[in-house]
């Protein structure tokens, strides 16, 4: 691969499977990555060994820059890839030279933080993943770059992550004055072999993305099933039908649509194939399920319309209650 004239400065926070993948891909694209790991021995073995991503293509070994914390330099780039109720925390200690000329890119589940705007242009708050308004005024809407990530990737040991589809993201800008930028940012993924679409409605990918998310991952964790049986089972079709339905008349009351069809949705989580979502691994794993962008963050916006959501709020409800322990949980 031919490493680019001039690398663009990519700052990763969050070393789970898919920054790790984006880390690696970038690096191995001959971008200048930095990627903030902060379990030592994790670090150490990463700088003797590498960063390795097993894709179905085959392996790629990079070596992007390891460090605990970011340094306070410029980047070009700021990937946010941890989870949205960590998103606060991890922008609260970024140093202060991650300013507005730096292009920030959440790779988020649900609802994003920049996701309603008012007719003015200013954030409005959604509680449920920016609840003390961090996040909107850290960043301005002209340097966000709003994304949908289709990458099905799973944590390997400490320095291997395994993609099961070759590393894809929608991106798109929230202000025209940005395009530029956003444009010029896909063409670099590209490069690096990340399928990466430029969209003009990147709201509308957004809900369809969340679409998919509602109603796949809570109800594997009430299930244990796999994205391929929850999108062929005929005791699940059924309700994983009626939670795309939800969403998408979710969507239309507030002046969005979804970009797929409920028949094209159905046959993208069966061609994942025996693929655990995020959320069930997080379940089998003790971690704290990433309900507030997933589902939290919709029953908000359902409710400032007066919305009901009766299959999906009951499928939530169910994912919670196996969480707090109250059922068995998945064996590992």
């Amino acid at each position: 691969m031919t490493v680019p004239r001039n690398p663009m400065r990519f700052a990763i926070v969050g070393a789970g499977a898919i920054g790790c993948a984006m880390a690696a891909r970038l690096a191995h694209g001959g971008q200048d990555v930095t990627l903030v790991v902060r379990d030592a021995a994790r670090a150490a073995l990463m700088l003797a060994q590498g960063l390795a991503c097993t894709e179905p293509t085959g392996t790629i070994t990079a070596y992007p820059a390891i460090v605990p914390a970011l340094p306070d330099a410029p980047f070009d780039v700021l990937v946010l890839a941890v989870k949205a109720d960590q998103l606060p925390a991890a922008v609260a200690a970024l140093p202060d030279a991650i300013g507005p000329q730096t292009l920030v890119l959440p790779l988020v589940n649900g609802i994003p933080w920049w996701f309603r705007r008012d007719v003015a242009g200013r954030f409005q708050p959604i509680r449920a993943v920016d609840p003390d308004h961090l996040l909107a005024r850290r960043f301005s809407a002209r340097q966000i770059v709003g994304s949908v990530v289709y990458t099905t990737a799973m944590a390997d040991g400490p320095r291997h992550v395994q993609v099961s589809n070759p590393p894809s993201l929608v991106i798109g800008a929230l202000e025209d004055e940005a395009l530029g930028d956003v444009a010029a940012l896909a063409e670099t993924l590209r490069a690096c072999g990340i399928a990466a679409e430029a969209s003009p409605a990147i709201h509308d990918a957004v809900w369809t993305k969340v679409a998919l998310n509602l109603a796949t991952n809570p109800l594997s964790v009430v299930t244990g099933a796999t994205l391929k049986d929850l999108c062929s089972d005929a005791r699940l079709l059924p309700i994983v039908s009626a939670i795309l339905d939800e969403a998408g008349r979710l969507a239309a009351r507030l002046d969005a649509r979804l970009l797929l069809t409920r028949s094209a949705m159905l046959a993208r989580g069966r061609a994942a194939g025996a693929f655990r979502t995020s959320m069930l691994e997080d379940y089998r794993k003790g971690r704290p399920l990433e309900l507030s962008s997933i589902a939290d963050a919709v029953f908000e916006l359902a409710e400032s319309i007066g919305l009901d959501l009766p299959v999906t709020r009951a499928v939530v409800d169910l994912a919670r209650f196996q969480a707090l322990g109250a059922l068995p949980r998945a064996a590992a």
